[in-house]
Parts: C-alpha cells; sequence; structure tokens
C-alpha cells in the first residue's frame, strides 16, 4: 500500500498527483482493452485525503460495475457498458433512454468503426448498435430475476438464503431448460413450465418441501413483476401440491411428562440444559436460541431478543422479537454469558455458523433415551408450547408474537406491538401448565 506526502497510507488503485489531489487509476484487463479502448479507468478523488477515503469505495464499485457490465450476459448490457467506457454514463443513459444527440450519434458511429478495426473480436452486435444508435430490447430473464431478488434480499450476506436461491435455479435448469431459465423473458413462462418444476421436485423431496422451494420461485417471479411493471401474472402463484399440508411425518408436541423427561435426559451438560430449558419455556426455534449473544440477554428486564446478529440470521421478518424469561432462565443463561464481551455467543461450543444443527443432534442422542416416536423431536417443543397458549385462551395474534409466526393481519403492522408484561403473563401462565417444572 502506497502513502501520499503526508505519509498517509491509501488504498488500492489511489494515487496522489503533484499538486496534490487524488485520483483513482485501475488498469482495464487485457480482454476489455479492445471494448473499453483505453489502458486505463480515472475517477477524481478529490482534494484532502478525508474527501478521498469518502469517495473511494464508491468509485472502485463503479469500476468493478463497468467491468462486469462489459462482460454481462446480454447484449444490451455489454453495448451499454462499451458506450459508457468510451463516453461516460450520462452518454450511456442517454442511449439507454433513446435520447441521442447529434455529438453522441457522431461519437457512436466513430466507435463502431474502432471496434471494426480492433485487434481483438468484439460481437458484431455490438457493432451493429453502434452502426443503427439502436439497442435490443430489454430482456428481463427468470435468471436475472433471481439475481434481482437475491440482490434486494442481500443474499450475499445470508448464506442459508444464498445456497436456497441458488438450488432452486439449478433445479428449473435441470426441469424447464437452460434457455427458458436464462434466455427467454420471464413473461414467456406459463404454467405448463411451474408444473414441470413441480413435477421434477415431487420426484426428489417431500410434498411440503416442494411447496417451500415453489414459494422461492414465486417470491423471485413477484418481486420482479412488481419492480418492473410487468403485464405478466406468476405462473408460480397458487400451484397444487399433492400431500403437502399435515401429514403422517409431521412433528408431534411433547405432553408434559415427555418434557420433563427430555430435560432430565440432557444430563449434566449445563449448555444443553440451558439451550432445552429455553425451547421449552419460550417455543423458540433452536438457531435462535444457539445463536444469542451476550448483548441479546437482558438480565435486568429479564428478556432475550431475538434479532439478526453476526452469528445468524432470521428466517422471517416477523421472527425479530423480544421474548419474556423467568427466574430460573435467566440464571441459566447468566452461567453461560459472564466475562464475555457484549458480542460473543452465550453457548461457546455452538455460537457458529451451523451450531445449531450441532446442538440439534447432541440434545436428540439424549432425547431419544427417553422419546422413541419418530414425530417427536426436540422441535416438539415448538409444538407443544403452540399448544400451551392455545388451551390458556392466549389470542391467536399474541401466540404468532411469541412464536415468530408472520401475521396476515394489517392491523397487527401498526404500533409498536405488545407490551413485555402482556407477553409474560401468557408465558408464565403456559408454563404453569406442568405439573413439575423444571
Amino acid at each position: 500500500m502506497s502513502t501520499d506526502d503526508s505519509g498517509m497510507r491509501m488504498p488500492r488503485y489511489v494515487q496522489q498527483r503533484p499538486w496534490g489531489s487524488y485520483r483513482y487509476k485501475r488498469n482495464v484487463p487485457k480482454r476489455l482493452l479492445s471494448l473499453i479502448g483505453r489502458t486505463h479507468v480515472y475517477r477524481n478523488l478529490g482534494q484532502t485525503y478525508e474527501e478521498m477515503i469518502r469517495k473511494y469505495p464508491k468509485a472502485n464499485q463503479e469500476v468493478e460495475a463497468l467491468f462486469r457490465k462489459v462482460e454481462a450476459e446480454t447484449e444490451r448490457d455489454r453495448t451499454l457498458a462499451v458506450v459508457e467506457a468510451r463516453f461516460g454514463r450520462e452518454a450511456a443513459e442517454m442511449f439507454d433512454s433513446g435520447d441521442i444527440d447529434e455529438n453522441l450519434e457522431y461519437g457512436l458511429w466513430d466507435l463502431h468503426q474502432q471496434l471494426e478495426h480492433a485487434d481483438e473480436h468484439v460481437d458484431p452486435a455490438i457493432i451493429g448498435n453502434m452502426v443503427g444508435a439502436t439497442l435490443p430490447e430489454e430482456v428481463i430473464s427468470l435468471s436475472s430475476a433471481f439475481d434481482l431478488y437475491a440482490d434486494f434480499k442481500d443474499a450475499g450476506e445470508n448464506k442459508k438464503m444464498f445456497n436456497s436461491l441458488a438450488r432452486a435455479k439449478d433445479d428449473l435448469k435441470i426441469s424447464i431448460g437452460s434457455r427458458k431459465l436464462e434466455t427467454l423473458p420471464l413473461t414467456s413462462l406459463t404454467r405448463a413450465d411451474a408444473v414441470k418444476y413441480r413435477d421434477y421436485l415431487l420426484d426428489r423431496v417431500a410434498p411440503n418441501s416442494v411447496i417451500r422451494y415453489i414459494n422461492i420461485v414465486r417470491a423471485v417471479v413477484n418481486h420482479t413483476i412488481n419492480e418492473h411493471g410487468l403485464s405478466a401474472k406468476n405462473p408460480f402463484h397458487n400451484l397444487k401440491v399433492k400431500g403437502a399440508g399435515n401429514g403422517a411425518g409431521d412433528r408431534l408436541p411433547l405432553s408434559a411428562q415427555e418434557a420433563l423427561a427430555g430435560f432430565d435426559a440432557m444430563g449434566t451438560r449445563a449448555d444443553l440444559r440451558a439451550i432445552y430449558l429455553a425451547l421449552w419455556e419460550t417455543g423458540a426455534r433452536v438457531a435462535e436460541i444457539t445463536g444469542l449473544q451476550v448483548q441479546d440477554v437482558n438480565l435486568q428486564n429479564r428478556y432475550v431478543r431475538i434479532q439478526s446478529n453476526g452469528i445468524r440470521g432470521l428466517k422471517t421478518a416477523s421472527s425479530e422479537r423480544l421474548l419474556p424469561i423467568s427466574d430460573r432462565l435467566v440464571a441459566a443463561l447468566q452461567d453461560h454469558r459472564q466475562g464475555k464481551m457484549k458480542e460473543e455467543p452465550i453457548f461457546d461450543r455452538y455460537g457458529r455458523h451451523n451450531g445449531n444443527t450441532a446442538a440439534s443432534a447432541s440434545m436428540m442422542k439424549h432425547l431419544r433415551k427417553v422419546i422413541s416416536d419418530p414425530k417427536k423431536t426436540l422441535h416438539s417443543l415448538r409444538h407443544k408450547k403452540k399448544d400451551d397458549l392455545r388451551n390458556i385462551g392466549c389470542p391467536e395474534e399474541i401466540s404468532k408474537v411469541v412464536l415468530g409466526h408472520s401475521s396476515t393481519e394489517v392491523a397487527a403492522r401498526y404500533g409498536a406491538g405488545f407490551d413485555q408484561d402482556v407477553l409474560r403473563k401468557w408465558l408464565t401462565q403456559s408454563n404453569q401448565l406442568e405439573g413439575r417444572h423444571p
């Protein structure tokens, strides 16, 4: 890393010019030289070090994006990227909108001649676009719809979502073909294509899993239709899946006696006992408990905050919530948070990526010593909490908040939510259903 005149370190690709100002200077990759038409790309970064530091991230992102666009999948994007590289972003925007003045028209004609005589091969379609000063219509494919959705959802920062989207694309490529996925317009997809995808999945996974995968694709298509104002129906909407819903393989809730036996089965492992107790009392998901950080546990007000953090994300937006906890659970969690910084995990062994899977596997070994029914697992504690809340007459909306379920009621999206005292009342009553509680 180089330094400026004052000895301050400068980011990669940054130079200080003799008169003191800063600029971003990036070598153009050899494979792009004939298209971009210059050996370097520059961006002005201002007169002071502070200004340069502020402008650098955006400049670097712009140049990286420009290089990607030049090699983009669609002819339209590649053409616009070449124009932007030669004449600037404003010229590319004029070309994109069809607002081409005389100067730009002459520039495009001159550019087409340069590209025709370039040392390296240039896509004839791009040269033809320069000659006619026209662009092909923008084609939004199902594949590009996935990219738009992934960007909107920040899937790059959520490994689980990233993998789910990638898996869905792979399945679509096999079931409906790469041409319909990557080349043809999204609006050309038919119900028959959706049915092919559904039937392909049914040969591989259970009906309820098929529903989940279809929901991913349906959300991708809906997002693109809404964002681009497309006149199209979503062919994946309301797609029926035979056998989906409550079935023979669904989880069953634990009885009070089974829940207590499961807790006792955790033995002397303090971390497993604390996790089990939290699942029992709150009905939370395993990942929500194993992923707790010190800052998520408020001892003074006796609650845990279920939120995305450095350990794990959340299943849905409605999963973010505050859950009141008992004095017993406060004490159990306190034993695991003492002496730690706020961003450290409560559970050292399981506060990591896939830690919830490891915790479930370990706890299930203990649980199976006392409960052999395959329909009853660790997740059955969550089903139990749902039943317990229902049995004491807890309002459905409060039950949804406790369990982190989404609500379709418009009213539920207004206001700050239920007061902690209200939630504590219902959770306490549900826990008092037990005869002997840990």
